[in-house]
């Protein structure tokens, strides 16, 4: 088809002497402020991870990345502890010099105060259950061998639980995410997975899985859905994805983005 299609182009630009440009016109937008607030609690190691990233959105022809800097932002616990964070110089990006409690079941609120703007979003930090043991397995991929991996965990009794699975490492093109909710194995052994053909011996991997209330399960299934799923040119685009973010006063601008409160189970793990 696509040496049919070069070929119609081709006898095209012999017969067509010049052709006049078409402009697309399209209707820009207003700048939107996109927000990634995460603070990760990492099992194994007893380390934090507490980061907002700031930004603002950009035409859709337009893939630069445009810091949103100079904000206010911090965040809360339940019993009116404060935490600030400040931008890294122009980045966009928002880090705190103090660490936020390990605190189950308690609800932290983020704030940010952008060019006069005022947002908020809330979220609790939800138990993620500790990443057991890793099976590798080689299969084999239309006519090639890849590299299976699978992360086991077990599901509490009687819980509602929501994850997801991260698998990061040098040598995969892009990050690979699984999610998990225990409807149908409640109570037993489940499972996040990587299949990849590039992996070799020696390749390092990171693998985590991040506890999820139900509104960020809801949220990371749309956003993985939107990334992931395939279509012809005549596809229906992806909307942008309002999260747990909110303006104080104005829903019509209300942010893009999450923010995501995580026990996290994490395993560094060599492929053999």
């Amino acid at each position: 088809m696509m040496r049919k299609f070069s070929l119609l182009i081709y006898v095209s630009i012999i017969f067509i002497n010049c052709e006049d440009p078409i402009d697309v016109s399209l209707n820009d937008t207003k700048e939107i402020l996109v927000v990634e607030a995460f603070i990760n609690w990492i099992k194994e190691n007893k380390t934090t991870e507490q980061v907002v990233n700031l930004s603002l959105s950009s035409p859709y022809f337009n893939t630069d990345f445009k810091a949103a800097n100079n904000a206010n932002v911090v965040i809360e616990d339940e019993h009116g502890n404060t935490f600030n964070f400040y931008e890294q110089g122009n980045s966009g990006r928002y880090l705190s010099s103090d660490t936020i409690p390990y605190k189950f079941d308690e609800t932290f609120t983020l704030k940010i105060e952008f060019k006069g703007e005022k947002y908020i979003a809330k979220e609790s930090l939800i138990s993620v259950s500790s990443i057991e043991r890793i099976e590798q397995e080689t299969v084999n991929l239309f006519s090639n061998e890849s590299v299976q991996l699978e992360a086991h965990a077990f599901d509490p009794v009687d819980e509602k639980n929501y994850s997801f699975f991260e698998f990061v490492g040098d040598k995969l093109e892009v990050s690979e995410y699984n999610l998990f909710r225990d409807d149908f194995s409640n109570g037993g052994e489940y499972y996040g997975f990587l299949l990849d053909s590039k992996l070799k011996t020696g390749d390092s991997i990171r693998i985590r899985q991040y506890g999820l209330s139900n509104i960020a399960y809801n949220y990371w299934y749309l956003l993985i859905f939107q990334n992931t799923q395939q279509g012809g040119p005549f596809q229906t685009n992806p909307v942008n994805l309002v999260g747990n973010i909110i303006h104080e006063s104005d829903s019509n601008l209300n942010p893009l983005g999450y923010f995501r409160v995580s026990e996290t189970s994490e395993v560094n793990y060599i492929i053999k």
